[in-house]
């Protein structure tokens, strides 16, 4: 992505969307604080481990 404004903003707004999500686990399940961020960690985890891996989550990766 050539444009720095573009991926702040893609970067933005994908934070924005993880939040809404989080915001919803939490009315829909009644997760705490913990769950929601231990479930967090569990996806960083995972977003780790497939980087290494170069096959990511469909993403490209530089």
């Amino acid at each position: 992505m050539a444009n720095l404004d573009q991926k702040t903003i893609l970067i933005d707004n994908a934070f924005e969307e993880i939040k809404n999500i989080c915001i919803n686990l939490q009315k829909d399940t009644d997760a705490s604080n913990l769950e929601v961020k231990n479930i967090l960690k569990l996806i960083m985890n995972e977003w780790e481990e497939k980087k290494e891996q170069k096959t990511g989550f469909g993403f490209r990766l530089n």
